[in-house]
């Protein structure tokens, strides 16, 4: 058997030998090579192994040539690295050569290549002041190039440029030293918080100035050497844009583009560029008679404010004083225009609500203000019919939407929020009836005229005018304003939960409970969803589980064409539920959306988004991981309830696992299986080629319906159980390139043979493998003295040990 076994030894050393010489051991791979930026570690991989595994006398295979210092070490038996003490800076070359006589661990001469190199290219713009992309530098702007290396001036003004749009030519660069230099790094000593060095740091600009309101480029070009001689092979281009010319603006509000100022709101001047520190003088405008405003520089950081009002129809004139200039020296360009000539016009026609809908209590004297001005005497105007009598000269019927109309409400409502200015919100409707205005006191006179509004209701008033028309809108046509106004001795509250809901009414005037008060649920269609009545503590409970929200699409309106700028928060009516309460005698409404200084955040209250009652989280055995490794993931899920935390029905449960990357959004799927208590397990083996970066993860219910929200939930068509969300986040974790603490011991012997010793002192050393001693740590020194086998061969069974013989079978 041991000649069988010495005899397939032989055989395959004799075959396989020449194989193995026609392919010598030699550098597989080395990196980095050619011109790389931010290096730190240059790394040889071998096509075998050249040093024994954890050997602290393995002798370095290359020669190193490079201006920076640095340390090189066996990782494993194929592959050595050099590490720098710092990251390269530009500028710097590096070459690697194989030492004479380095074999492999088998006793090979090494084939193949023997010299490798890498530069770190030519110096590179590391950082610029200003800011690259930045907007309104200055004409004669300075830049502070931060640089990773020291370059030669003279390559800089060779074959560094402007570039300037409406230029054909590019223009050179010339480089600032001695006092302006030190001048301007003086003011900016942050630059050098950061271990910038002041050598690296070049200042430059452009040989003649910018023009104004110009697109510009530094070209940092091809063939800049640093100090050591290496050039760049690119070219780096920062764009930026000169900044406009420093004008004094001044501005008024018109009734249109033809109209002079309206006397009645303020005038306003303002300079385009900060002024000067030490600007002073005054702004002065001048009126007629004598009379004039003044505004100081520099008060409001070039910003000044005319307070008026000011006469109507009169002429004006606004003066700079001398001597205005900016932060940079620069006169207005458009300071031949001052004495600047300003005309008023006329007061202009008003007729104004509050808000386009407001609450007025029944017991306080309700009253409608609207506020008139410059309006034709008497003019015509609209109103929902009110069974109230008359006060001064306003004449006619109103007419009330009361408890018996508390159906139309909504609707309504609705219809004034998309009102037009250019067209009649009453136009057609039967119970709408005329009335007229009081005589205006005067041209130019504010008149606040108080409708009465005696009975409980809804009143819906719109005001129609020429004058307004002519003014505001083109071409000229009579311009209608609407308003919506309830008065009511009724306050309703609507609390919704998710599983019940509670509506109390209470009375303005006392906060009385109001008990017996008919309550009604409605969606934004006016669809009845919940009816009741209140009890003795006005309190009406609403067992059932209302939706969240009611279907957008059925809601809509176009408010596209409506006085936006008028509406108020709680005229929208979006998606919601609209609560309604009435008594024989009175009616008042709420909506649910009208939320604003009621929201739970405001008193630390916790508050559901997105994804209603559903709460999940995924457990990760690390949140950490390399690409290639497998990231474990127990998910747990559950639902808020009256009691507690329950689990979801088995059709609820999601049934995908959704693992995205945040910064491509490229997703990853797997399926999942819950068992009885909610709990689920998936395991995820992370691609060799994934992207790096935070990955999301999520729990997704493909099995909802199509139409249905992207999350959160949202009521069956039958008005069942809602159903589940699309979408949960549950957890996050990361995929990143790092370098675990493995740890390299090193045991050093004595160099000179030990010959019956009876002490033996021994080096011990724990590093990184990343770098830096393990200081402080334990030791334990274990030894086992063994006999050692020696291989057999016929015809020399007996060896001999230093400790007696051993023969064979021994």
């Amino acid at each position: 058997m041991r000649r069988l076994l010495l005899l397939l030894f032989l055989n395959f050393l004799f075959v396989c030998a020449p194989l193995s010489a026609q392919e010598p051991p030699r550098v597989l791979e080395f990196s980095p090579r050619g011109t790389v930026k931010n290096v730190r570690q240059a790394k040889a991989g071998f096509s075998e192994p050249m040093v024994a595994f954890g050997d602290p006398r393995a002798a370095a295979p290359f020669s190193v040539l490079c201006a920076e210092p640095g340390q090189g070490r066996w990782v494993d038996p194929r592959t050595w690295v050099y590490d720098f003490e710092r990251d390269l800076p530009g500028g710097i070359r590096c070459t690697f050569t194989l030492n004479a006589g380095v074999r492999s661990l088998s006793g090979r001469d090494l084939g193949g290549a023997r010299e490798f190199s890498f530069s770190t290219g030519g110096p590179a713009i590391r950082n610029a002041l200003p800011s690259a992309g930045l907007r309104g530098i200055s004409e004669d702007q300075v830049f502070i190039l931060v640089l990773d290396s020291v370059p030669e001036e003279e390559t800089v003004l060779a074959r560094a440029r402007f570039t300037i749009a409406g230029i054909a030519q590019a223009v050179g660069v010339e480089i600032l030293a001695g006092e302006p230099r030190k001048a301007i790094l003086d003011a900016h000593p942050w630059l050098f918080e950061h271990g910038v060095e002041a050598s690296r740091c070049l200042l430059l600009r452009c040989r003649q100035r910018f023009p104004q309101k110009a697109k510009v480029n530094l070209v940092w070009g091809k063939g800049i050497r640093s100090a050591s001689g290496v050039a760049t092979d690119q070219e780096q281009v920062l764009a930026f844009e000169t900044r406009e010319a420093f004008l004094a603006e001044f501005t008024c509000e018109r009734e249109n583009p033809r109209s002079g100022c309206i006397p009645v709101l303020p005038m306003r001047l303002r300079f385009n560029a900060p002024l000067d520190s030490g600007q002073t003088g005054e702004v002065v405008l001048k009126g007629p008679g004598g009379t004039s405003w003044s505004a100081p520089l520099g008060k409001d950081n070039g910003a000044l404010t005319f307070e008026g009002p000011f006469p109507a129809n009169a002429d004006f004139q606004l003066e700079l004083p001398d001597g205005v200039r900016d932060d940079a020296g620069r006169a207005p360009a458009n300071a031949g225009r001052f004495p600047l000539k300003i005309r008023t016009a006329g007061y202009p026609p008003l007729a104004k609500f509050a808000a386009r809908f407001g609450i007025i209590e029944l017991n306080a004297e309700p009253m409608l203000p609207v506020t008139i001005r410059n309006l034709e005497p008497g003019p015509a105007a609209r109103m929902m019919k009110v069974d109230v009598g008359t006060t001064g000269r306003v004449n006619g019927k109103i007419l009330n939407l009361g408890p018996g109309r508390i159906d139309d409400v909504q609707s309504w409502l609705r219809r004034v929020t998309a009102a037009r200015r250019d067209s009649s919100l009453l136009a057609g409707e039967p119970a709408a009836s005329d009335f007229k205005l009081p005589q205006a006191l005067g041209a130019g006179a504010f008149e606040v005229i108080g409708i009465p509004l005696e009975t409980p209701g809804l009143y819906i008033v719109e005001i129609e005018s020429a004058i307004l028309g002519k003014a505001l809108l083109d071409p000229p046509r009579p311009m209608y304003v609407p308003a919506a106004a309830l008065v009511t001795n009724l306050s309703v509250h609507f609390k919704q939960g998710r599983e019940s809901s509670l509506v109390w009414v209470t009375t303005l005037d006392t906060a009385a409970p109001v008990p017996g008060a008919d309550v009604d649920v409605r969606a934004c269609d006016g669809r009845v969803l919940w009816s009741g009545r209140t009890d003795p503590d006005g309190v009406a409970r609403i067992e059932a589980e209302l939706p969240p929200a009611a279907d957008s699409a059925s809601c809509a309106h176009d408010l596209s064409d409506a006085d936006s700028f008028e509406l108020s928060g709680s005229m929208v009516l979006g998606d919601g539920l609209f609560i309604t309460a009435h008594t024989a005698e009175d009616m008042s409404f709420v909506h649910s959306s009208w939320s604003e200084g009621i929201e739970a955040w405001r008193f630390k209250l916790p508050e559901e988004v997105g994804t209603g009652p559903f709460i999940a989280h995924t457990i990760f055995d690390r949140s950490l991981l390399r690409a290639g490794e497998i990231v474990h993931m127990k998910h747990l899920i559950r639902r808020h309830t009256m009691e507690g935390f329950a689990v979801p029905p088995p059709d609820r449960l999601p049934d995908t696992v959704s693992i995205r990357h945040a910064g491509s959004s490229q997703t990853y799927e797997l399926q999942v299986v819950w068992d009885a208590v909610g709990v689920a397990e998936s395991r995820w083996a992370i691609p060799k080629e994934a992207k790096l970066g935070s990955y999301s993860v999520s729990l997704i219910c493909k099995s909802a319906p199509a139409g249905e929200a992207g999350a959160g939930e949202s009521a069956d068509d039958d008005g069942g159980e809602p159903q589940i969300f699309r979408s949960l986040l549950s957890g996050r974790f990361r995929v990143e390139e790092f370098r675990l603490p493995l740890l390299k011991g090193r045991i050093q012997p004595p160099l000179k043979p030990l010959v019956n010793a009876r002490e033996v002192a021994l080096d011990l050393g724990v590093q990184y493998l990343a770098g830096g001693g393990a200081g402080l740590l334990p030791v334990t020194l274990r030894a086992d003295v063994a006999a050692r086998r020696l291989p057999a061969f016929e015809g020399f069974e007996e060896v001999v040990f230093a400790n007696g013989p051993v023969t064979e079978g021994r």
